[in-house]
């Protein structure tokens, strides 16, 4: 037999005995049965969220807020250039005031040594 004929036969013997099971029930059983299922409805069309949303899209919108804040972060912690003070030596660069004529100048010497090298 193939599965889905045996598929069809199982759920067709399922109903019929779900039906049966159904016509089985007692009035004051059903009533209780309606007035449970009311109840159920009304109440989940009450359960709100925030601001009046359902919840399922107050969370989502969180969820999508936190990833936006992490995918920001970790954007911007990828573009930290390099520091304008890099090395110890550069820190005495700038903290000595009275050689920031030599420093200010270092192109030519560069230039004038290199004249001398090469001559």
């Amino acid at each position: 037999m193939k599965p889905e004929k045996s598929d069809e036969r199982i759920a067709k013997l399922v109903k019929s005995h779900l039906d049966a099971g159904v016509d089985a029930i007692d009035e004051l059983t059903a009533a209780k049965l309606r007035a449970i299922r009311l109840n159920a409805v009304e109440a989940a069309g009450e359960s709100r969220g925030w601001f009046r949303f359902p919840r399922w899209a107050a969370f989502g919108g969180l969820a999508t807020a936190v990833a936006a804040v992490l995918a920001v972060s970790l954007w911007m912690s990828g573009q930290s250039g390099e520091s304008t003070v890099a090395t110890a030596d550069d820190i005495e660069i700038v903290a000595a005031q009275e050689q920031m004529q030599f420093y200010e100048d270092i192109e030519f010497y560069r230039w004038l040594a290199a004249q001398e090298n090469d001559g």
